[in-house]
């Protein structure tokens, strides 16, 4: 099995100034492929500390992933304890040097000569690309260990990974095959949903895991084989078996997005979509407008506070026939006196897909209001589907 850790890098992390949200992210991506993730370790700016770190990792891992510290700053040491701990100097490349300086060309700005330090390679490294930041990665193979450094900037970091350093992992880094895929639910809490799989999430192989997200649910399924044909067969197997019991909280795999899937299913019923929300803070709005696929099916968002109309009515005030506009209306009132208030929030669809249903809760206004947003799109996708 493949062992790894994963070093967080920056004094701002270990001073409490930031929240290590990568290291969570990457452990949930090493569970994935089958690794076995033996540390999470954060580090502060200390050159000498960090290439101790690096070395003592190095003789207990296969894979070694860093984020943060590639920045042009002089206290941005990763690539250099890097060079230190596999014993070799870091020189300049030309090409890499003029893409950062194009990169800021192009922003009408001219390079710092500090940036110069992002252009720095070692003989064992291969460059990541970034085309979203100045901060190019490493990926090191030296004496059967891989390093992985990328910056600290989560979308950028992520981006990285998928696009860039996962690949590499695979092709050199795994005694065995892998096939993952995500499965995205809604309608369903974490704790239900694993309730119904708890049988696949005890197995081994293939892995099985819940994870709760922004955008509902996912339950992560990673086959282990010998060769891919043998891993895509488990992981497929088991893809099935989930399917058979939570069926009807699906609605996307992998890349799929949920401002996507719902734009695509008004789009089936040759209807626009209109909002009407009060109290909910435009979260429902806010999904699908701030989607480049899904905004333009909308017709028309309004939100205001919370002003006690029922939600059909809302609904019905925005749709109409012709042409033909679906209304959904979201009315949420809370008595938000306090940190934790109760909150009623009611969704309605309007037209032939017509249906109201109301929810109640107990959390913090904020969280209230996103859990509405959030419930409009479980109601009008159970709508459109069922």
């Amino acid at each position: 099995m493949l062992r790894a850790y994963i070093f967080s890098i920056g004094s701002e992390l270990t001073q409490g100034h930031l929240t290590d949200t990568n290291a969570t992210f990457l452990a949930q991506e090493l569970v994935a492929i089958g690794a076995e993730l033996l540390h999470v370790v954060q580090c502060s700016d200390n050159r000498q500390r960090l290439t101790m770190q690096l070395e003592r990792a190095m003789s207990d891992a296969d894979l070694i992933i860093c984020t943060g510290g590639i920045g042009p700053t002089e206290d941005d040491l990763t690539r250099e304890a890097i060079a230190d701990a596999v014993g070799e100097t870091p020189e300049i490349d030309p090409s890499l040097l003029e893409e950062i300086r194009e990169f800021f060309a192009i922003r009408g700005l001219s390079m710092p000569e500090r940036n110069g330090k992002q252009a720095w390679v070692i003989p064992s490294s291969e460059v990541l690309p970034n085309p979203i930041g100045t901060a190019p990665g490493w990926f090191v193979f030296k004496n059967g260990v891989a390093i992985v450094a990328m910056p600290g900037v989560p979308r950028e970091m992520k981006r990285m990974w998928s696009e860039q350093a996962l690949p590499r992992v695979k092709n050199n880094l795994s005694g065995s095959s892998f096939s993952s895929v995500t499965i995205k639910t809604i309608g369903i809490g974490e704790s239900a949903l694993e309730d119904k799989l708890h049988d696949l999430v005890a197995v081994d192989n293939p892995i099985v895991a819940t994870y709760a997200k922004d955008d509902g649910v996912h339950i992560r399924v990673t086959g282990l084989g010998d060769d891919p044909t043998a891993a895509l067969a488990l992981r497929e197997a088991t893809v099935e078996e989930i399917r058979s019991r939570v069926d009807e909280f699906i609605y996307a795999f992998d890349h799929e997005q949920l401002p996507d899937v719902l734009a695509r299913e008004v789009t089936g019923t040759g209807c626009m979509l209109a909002i009407n929300d009060r109290g909910g803070g435009g979260t429902f709005a806010a999904t699908m407008l701030g989607d480049p696929d899904s905004a333009p099916i909308v017709a028309s968002a309004i939100a205001g506070p919370s002003d006690g109309t029922p939600a059909a009515e809302l609904a019905a005030a925005v749709s109409s026939e012709n042409p033909p506009v679906i209304g959904i209306g979201i009315s949420v009132t809370t008595d938000a006196t306090n940190q934790t208030a109760n909150g009623t929030v009611e969704i309605a669809v309007s037209g032939p897909y017509a249906v109201v249903e109301t929810f109640t809760m107990r959390s913090s206004f904020s969280e209230i209001q996103r859990r509405a947003g959030m419930s409009a799109c479980d109601v009008l996708h159970r709508a459109l589907t069922r």
